[in-house]
């Protein structure tokens, strides 16, 4: 009955239309950009593009929960019966050393709600540029407000084909939501004041970036256990969508871990390829001037990933976890708010574009229950440890698993 809802669930975001609305990017262009009839923004044109790129980015490939099965299986040769392999249920955003088990099946559906809050330490809600001069009181104002939230379904299988060798894949659907305005005030020498805003808003459905994974089982040990994992990320969700990034990736993991009684650390060390990032031209600026460098084609970025954590079997029917999930995230833009300072007669806001490779960092903490037979109930939540990059807020996580 579960995964019939899921199904059904799935099936109704894709069935979503647009045919009388915008869409979440068009909307997110409309705010960042303006239009010909409307206010410009906060931003330039080179830092909305950089911070339209960010978004695009981080809110498409944003860590989603592992589809890593809760119960695994090996084959017994004395007893000649498939047993379980270790008492807990394993992490929800690692992957972990074992392998599902020849002939096994592991299912799952998981529904999280992220929303984004700030970029460069500065509320995506109150972006501000402005500049005022010295002679004649000119004062020219521009701000921007965005709301972005995502809500996905992530669907996942994993079966065994060997003892030691998995397959398997994971399916977002689910709908991107922008909101917001963009205003401009000017007031000039004679006095004149004018106001302009634009508001927009949209949202998108539709499937994500689907991934197809492989897990092999490389070492066996009473004290380590060790797998890698190949996964494949096929460019099904539309960029313009905010719903994929557009290209194809390919991230290869490494995994160790170790039982330790009722504790199992593990470890995630990867890489993804695919993409260039962000490619800036020249920084033709002079000293003590402001702009921005012009960004002339953006990719994806390739990553390198990595997550430290360890999940407890608190009792045979639950299992507690905890996780780092860090990113870093090369040839991207940082963005930083500058300002002259109010003592500056010639006073300049806005938000600075460099260049550069971002470190993003997450906390995540929950727990599988055991809710009878091979069912399985998860609960996460997924929190910032930094600042860097665009920065989500606390995002809740929920779930199904079973085992066949």
């Amino acid at each position: 009955m579960a995964m019939r809802i899921v199904v059904l669930l799935v099936v109704s975001l894709l069935a979503g239309t647009e045919a009388h609305a915008q869409s979440a990017g068009e909307a997110l262009r409309a705010i960042l950009f303006g239009t010909e009839s409307g206010s410009t923004g906060a931003l330039t044109e080179n830092s909305s593009t950089a911070l339209y790129g960010l978004l695009l980015g981080e809110t498409t490939t944003f860590p989603i929960g592992s589809s890593a099965g809760g119960f695994t299986w090996v084959f017994d040769e004395n007893l000649q019966v498939p047993i379980r392999r270790t008492q807990s249920f394993g992490p929800m955003f690692a992957e972990r050393p074992f392998t599902t088990g020849k002939g096994r099946l592991n299912v799952g559906a998981v529904f999280q709600h992220t929303t984004f809050e700030s970029v460069g330490g500065q509320s995506l809600s109150d972006l501000e540029g402005s500049v005022s001069y010295r002679f004649g009181d000119e004062v020219y104002r521009f701000n921007s407000s965005l709301e972005v939230a995502i809500d996905r379904t992530i669907v996942s299988a994993s079966y065994g084909v060997h003892d030691r060798l998995d397959v398997g894949v994971i399916v977002p659907a689910g709908r991107a939501r922008v909101s917001g305005f963009n205003s401009g005030f000017q007031r000039t020498i004679a006095g004149v004041e004018q106001n302009d805003r634009l508001d927009s808003s949209g949202s998108s459905f539709g499937v994500g970036d689907i991934v197809v994974r492989t897990k092999a089982a490389l070492l066996s040990s009473d004290r380590l256990d060790a797998a890698a994992t190949v996964d494949f990320r096929l460019p099904t969700g539309d960029p313009e969508k905010l719903l994929g990034a557009g290209y194809a990736q390919t991230k290869v993991l490494f995994i160790a871990g170790s039982t330790l009684g009722s504790l199992t650390p593990h470890v995630n060390v990867g890489y993804t390829f695919g993409g260039s990032g962000m490619t800036f031209g020249a920084d033709n600026r002079w000293e003590g001037s402001f702009g921005d460098p012009e960004l002339i084609r953006r990719q994806p970025s390739q990553e390198f990933n990595y997550t430290l954590g360890v999940d407890m079997s608190a009792t045979p029917k639950l299992t507690i976890a905890g996780d780092v999930i860090g990113r870093v995230v090369k040839d991207t833009a940082i963005l930083t708010p500058f300002d002259s300072g109010a003592a500056d007669p010639d006073r300049v806001i806005f938000l600075e574009v460099t260049p550069g490779s971002v470190h993003l960092l997450l906390g995540a903490v929950g727990a599988k229950v055991n809710i009878g037979g091979s069912w399985l109930a998860t609960g996460t939540i997924l929190f910032p440890l930094n600042d860097n990059g665009v920065r989500p807020a606390m995002t809740p996580v929920i779930g199904f698993e079973r085992a066949f």
